[in-house]
């Protein structure tokens, strides 16, 4: 079982893959050319500083991708969004120099209809690409013209063929900084006709009416844009949570599972063993890219990234082999752990990983020397190291797969 803290760097380095649809109606994927480690090559005929200021840009997005989603605080309320077929439309007075257009009592439908759903994770240049289809939706109302010499009113009907919503989103900071509108632009169709059951002649072109043409492109497909932006909000969510999900994300604060050692202290010979490590804390986890370094003539891509870990706390189990076994339980409390990583995107073997324990403190409920206690407080806290160290490195060999 791969451990907790060491699956938040497996995240940070690589997310890679095409998702299956979860709901019927939607496709989700993540541009993998548009990942980190897979730039380089993507972008060989550029300059190793055009690459790395690529490179850096997709990897501080993924780590702001991380560090929101940490602990699933930000999950989305209901899992997925979804479209009622209908939708009012305010009611609207259309003007130009010769004549007044009013239309109300509006309302658009056919929007569960869609035959196209897709969104597309792109994590540089930071964008979610949203786009909907529908073969068909119309429009109904009521309407009231009026010129100098003439008026009418009755029902007016507008049928939209090849309708499409295109939009792009934040990736990072989703949740917290997601738009409440995009621009009407968002929405284009392919073909019109607006019917009326007065004597206003039909319409195929809105070129051929003013009124019409600011009614449908400034005002429905301004509403229209703004419902089908929140409504995808929580699709979008869970599709990014779907994309970094395979790679773990911190579903729980505490590992069960921390490895224990064993050996002798270095005080003497008395031989020692710890057990049932279980430490709690990790989602205190925040992660910065300090830099990425590129040179691309020997096939090095360097990042370089801060992980702070605040307030870990826990337990372990403790066995000391003296001439009377001594058997007992201690807990501990960390105020912060500096994790210092340097790794080459293109050659992840290449890996080193530096563990700084602050201010550490043990407890013990059994009675022992004070040299006693701060030797098998060092080698707990040696082996913290040593399991941070080693295995970051680790996963990152395994995870990471240069140049797909």
């Amino acid at each position: 079982m791969q451990r907790t803290y060491y699956t938040v760097f497996a995240l940070i380095i690589s997310i890679s893959f095409a998702l299956a649809d979860n709901l019927s109606a939607n496709s989700w994927s993540s541009d993998d050319d548009t990942l980190p480690e897979v730039l380089p090559k993507k972008m060989r005929d550029k300059s190793d500083d055009e690459i790395q200021k690529a490179v850096f840009q997709a990897f501080e997005n993924q780590l702001k991708v991380i560090s929101e989603y940490t602990g699933h605080m930000l999950d989305p309320e209901s899992p997925y969004g979804f479209f009622k077929d209908e939708m009012p439309i305010t009611n609207a007075r259309t003007s130009n120099p010769q004549s007044d257009l009013i239309f109300y009592n509006n309302a658009i439908r056919g929007f569960i209809a869609h035959n196209k759903n897709t969104i597309t994770i792109k994590w540089v240049p930071n964008q979610v690409v949203t786009e909907l289809g529908w073969k068909d939706m119309s429009v109904r109302g009521r309407y009231t013209f009026m010129n100098a010499s003439y008026f009418d009113q009755g029902k007016y009907h507008i049928q939209l063929q090849d309708v499409k919503y295109l939009a792009s989103t934040t990736l990072s900071e989703n949740t917290e900084s997601y738009p409440s509108t995009v621009p009407k632009s968002s929405i284009s169709y392919k073909s019109v006709k607006v019917s009326f059951t007065g004597g206003l002649p039909e319409i195929l072109k809105t070129s051929d009416s003013s009124n019409v043409k600011h009614f449908i492109e400034d005002i429905v497909f301004q509403q229209v844009a703004d419902r089908v932006v929140r409504d995808t909000h929580n699709n979008i969510t869970v599709a990014i949570r779907q994309v970094i999900k395979p790679y773990v994300i911190i579903k729980n604060d505490t590992d069960k599972n921390f490895p224990g050692t064993n050996g002798k202290l270095s005080s003497g010979n008395v031989g020692y063993s710890i057990s049932n490590t279980v430490i709690s804390g990790f989602a205190n986890a925040e992660h910065k890219l300090k830099k990425v370094t590129t040179k691309m003539a020997t096939n090095t891509v360097t990042a370089d990234v801060r992980t702070t870990i605040h307030n870990l706390d826990g337990k372990f189990d403790f066995k000391l082999e003296e001439s009377k076994p001594t058997v007992g339980k201690a807990t501990f409390t960390v105020s912060r752990i500096d994790v210092n990583i340097s790794f080459n995107m293109l050659k992840p073997v290449e890996c080193k990983a530096e563990v700084v324990v602050n201010q550490p403190n043990v407890k013990y409920g059994t009675k022992l020397s004070a040299d006693i206690e701060k030797n098998l407080s060092n080698a707990f806290f040696d082996n913290v190291k040593i399991q941070l160290s080693t295995d970051i490195c680790k996963a990152l060999g395994q995870i990471i797969k240069p140049g797909k």
